[in-house]
Parts: structure tokens; C-alpha cells; sequence
């Protein structure tokens, strides 16, 4: 039996193409949101779920950091793709002619140097990229188009309008793949944490050196807001280096005194840089 994977969008999404390229041959299931994606993974109904985390151009994706840190999945696996956008139309549609572009915000702010030098069209937040593609196609308006990829346009039968449209040539999206399960899908060399501070001079430093000296360097830190306790922060941070066992389990033993909650979000295989 194959295995069943959750991803964010439809067919011809980048998060689709994202799975695709870790799991050649599972079934690939898409849902509308990354809550749905994470819930179906929660529930059981699939065996590993895929999110980006943070793009090169448009920084973190908050939404997953948000479901990262309440719910009981692991961290398992990361995947980076290069993220080429396309405005996509229906056939005969000319750039001149679109008045309305959706897509996913992420993919808006990803191209805003090429929108803003748009005159007089109208640009519409959506759920994702290639969702927007076949709302396209369905409308069969020229007035309309879509931020996309290749793989939608080809998918949705729909006109290259402007090709890759994203402000940087190295656009390029993380993705984590999310797991009930702490089984790392390859030899782990990276790991994730979030973590709350205590509310006294330095501690950030403290934890941090915590992991250094336990021979663990800080590669990515987020801080997100706590609602419930203003101006004060969760943080969430990857390390790379040595992680046997031991090591990490000393490493969050250090930090622990400075922090008023401390949870190990998974151990995993870091990706390489798309070439």
C-alpha cells in the first residue's frame, strides 16, 4: 500500500511539486488550507503532510509556524524548491487586457516588482496559486489572470502572459515535511526548537549558548508574538552540528533553566540548495 501525503493547493501548486519530489510514488492529496492539510494529518487520514515554512524573498510563512507550535507533529524532513512565477490567462488573453490577478499572498509579494508597474488592475489575495490558475480557466474571461507556476499553465490549459514574473532569480520556498511520528525520513543533521523565555536579562543569550557549547549552531531563528502576553515572544529556531542523541538531549537540558517552555519540534536530514 502506498503511502498518502498532504499537501496545500491542487495539482500545478509549488507545494505539489514540493511532495512530488520527496514522495515519487505516493498518492499526493491537496486541501484548500494548510489547516486542512495539518488536521488530516492529525486525524490519521494521511501518513506525512508538507508545508512551506519560508521563502528567500517573502520570509516565513507564519500561518505553519502557527500550527507548529500547537500542534503534536514532528518536524521529519525538508524540502527546498525553486520557485519560478508565471501570469497566466486564458488563450488570447494579452497582458494589456487583465484587469484582476489572484493568487496566494505569498506568491503577491514574492512579484512586486512586476505588479507594480501595472496600471489599473486589481490584485486579489487567494488560498493558492494553483487554485487561482483554474478559477481562470473556468472564468474563460481575458480580463482575468493568475500568478502561477509552468506546471499549472500546462495543467489548466491557460497563456504564459509574462514569464517569471518573481522579483528574485533565486526564489526559493522551504518546505517541512510533518509527521506524527519523530522517525526522521533520512539521517538527521538538523533540528528544530520553540521555545518561550523567562522573563530576565539575557536569557535569549543563554539558551542560545546553550546549544553552542553543546556544539549545535543556530542556522534560522523566528520570534512570533504571544497574544496573551504582550511584548513578549515565542521563539522557533533550527540548529545544525552534531545531533546524537545525547548531545541535543544536553544541549535542551542547558537551556531549559532560561525558558519557561521548551519543546523539540523534530531532528531531520537538512535539504540542499536547489540548484
Amino acid at each position: 500500500m502506498s503511502l498518502v501525503i498532504a499537501y496545500p493547493g491542487t495539482v500545478g501548486s509549488f507545494s505539489y511539486g514540493a511532495a512530488k519530489s520527496v514522495f515519487q510514488n505516493a498518492e499526493l492529496l491537496g486541501f484548500e488550507s494548510f489547516e486542512e492539510t495539518a488536521q488530516a494529518l492529525t486525524e490519521w487520514k494521511v501518513d506525512y503532510a508538507l508545508l512551506p515554512v519560508e521563502n528567500s524573498s517573502a520570509g516565513a510563512v507564519v500561518r505553519t509556524y502557527a500550527l507548529l507550535e500547537k500542534l503534536p507533529v514532528y518536524i521529519v524532513g525538508e524540502v527546498m524548491k525553486t520557485v519560478r512565477h508565471q501570469l497566466l490567462g486564458v488563450q488570447g488573453a494579452r497582458l494589456e487586457d487583465i484587469r484582476i490577478i489572484s493568487s496566494h499572498p505569498q506568491a503577491i509579494a514574492q512579484c512586486d516588482v512586476f505588479l507594480e508597474h501595472l496600471k489599473n488592475v486589481q490584485i486579489i489575495p487567494s488560498l493558492n496559486t494553483a487554485f487561482s490558475a483554474k478559477e481562470v480557466a473556468e472564468k474563460n474571461d481575458v480580463h482575468f489572470a493568475a500568478i502561477a507556476s509552468v506546471e499549472a499553465q500546462k495543467e489548466y490549459g491557460l497563456s504564459v502572459l509574462a514569464r517569471d514574473i518573481q522579483s528574485s532569480d533565486n526564489n526559493t520556498t522551504r518546505f517541512f515535511v510533518l509527521s506524527m511520528d519523530s522517525q526522521p525520513l533520512g539521517t538527521p543533521d538538523k533540528a528544530t526548537v520553540v521555545f518561550r523565555l523567562l522573563n530576565e536579562v539575557g536569557a535569549l543569550v543563554k539558551v542560545l549558548s546553550s546549544f553552542s557549547e553543546s556544539g549545535l549552531n543556530m542556522s534560522h531563528i523566528e520570534s512570533r508574538p504571544i497574544p496573551e502576553s504582550p511584548f513578549q515572544y515565542l521563539f522557533i529556531a533550527d540548529f545544525v552540528g552534531h545531533l546524537e542523541r545525547m548531545h541535543l538531549r544536553t544541549a535542551m537540558e542547558k537551556a531549559k533553566p532560561f525558558t519557561t517552555e521548551l519543546r523539540l519540534l523534530g531532528t531531520y536530514s537538512g535539504a540542499a540548495q536547489p540548484g
